[in-house]
């Protein structure tokens, strides 16, 4: 019998404020619900292929694991990034029931979701006081479900993906996305951060950053910012946890685990580099590191 280890937990919302150019910003990390996958889908086991096998092999899952939102009050505007998870994945079968068969077997025998209504992405809004139809700008860091089920809430606002994430999507779910859902394909340009090298600026000032963060997905990014006294990065999926980077533990979902196994590198080369919070979407303690300024090093 498959098991779940542990219970389903509760992760808090969470709110700090930084400096930016000598005035206060607030980030929120929102959590849009919960969600469990298989052990061997969080730490790969086996060589190549047999690692994305193991997968389904695999009888037990992890702990819950949260799927956070970052809302970030920039002075450019309401910056979304990603939009989390909707309480209509909990009915599979007929949420995906316009996806390929072999699609549904293999999304239904490696995750388990626990999300209720009043998580999704407008009630949180509401819980910090902002309102989604001032969001100006949503960023998507991929396009698996997890991360675009919240883009319902955003029919006029200017959303942005990478162009290679678009082109090459891995494993996502098209059928989900609303249909209205044509983002701004965006491509980095050289020379404008150190270590990753490339980058597209998302705001005015260029504090803002969009990275390149193969292995996850082929055009997997993160979103870098860029405060007065240091750095965040809001990762999405680069890995699970941040004890996955300092350990170059490898998660058995990857597309490329030799690409995963570089922008761990660069991760750590840049967080050596300048003081850096790193925020993956499904790490527990994200949100405290959020609020207590703890650095990866």
């Amino acid at each position: 019998m498959e098991q779940i280890q542990g219970i389903l937990p509760t992760f808090k919302n969470v709110t700090t404020t930084v400096k930016l150019k000598g005035k206060d910003v607030k980030i929120h990390g929102l959590c849009t619900g919960c969600v469990a996958v298989k052990t061997n889908f969080k730490k790969k086991k086996g060589i190549g292929e047999l690692a994305k096998l193991n997968i389904l092999l695999d009888k037990n899952y992890t702990n819950y694991l949260p799927i956070w939102v970052w809302v970030i009050e920039h002075p450019d505007g309401l910056i979304v990034i990603d939009t989390g998870e909707n309480a209509q994945v909990a009915d599979l079968d007929k949420y995906l029931e316009k996806e390929s068969w072999f699609l549904r077997f293999q999304f239904k025998n490696a995750a388990k979701f626990q999300i209720q209504e009043k998580q999704e992405l407008n009630h949180q809004f509401s819980s910090v006081n902002l309102s989604i139809d001032d969001v100006k700008l949503v960023v998507l860091t991929h396009l698996h479900l997890d991360h675009t089920d919240g883009l319902k809430f955003f029919p006029k606002q200017e959303i942005i993906v990478g162009d290679l994430e678009y082109k090459r999507a891995d494993s996502n779910m098209p059928s989900t996305y609303p249909k209205r859902f044509k983002p701004n394909k965006v491509t980095y340009q050289n020379d404008k951060i150190e270590i990753f090298n490339k980058a597209y600026p998302i705001t005015s000032n260029e504090d803002l950053l969009y990275i390149p963060t193969p292995g996850h997905t082929i055009g997997h990014s993160s979103i870098l910012f860029k405060t007065d006294n240091f750095d965040i990065i809001f990762s999405g999926d680069s890995s699970y946890s941040q004890e996955q980077v300092l350990m170059n533990e490898l998660a058995g979902v990857n597309a490329d685990y030799k690409l995963t196994a570089k922008t761990y590198q660069n991760i750590v080369d840049y967080c050596r580099l300048r003081k850096t919070i790193y925020l993956p979407t499904h790490d527990e303690n994200a949100g405290q590191r959020l609020l207590n300024n703890t650095f990866l090093s």
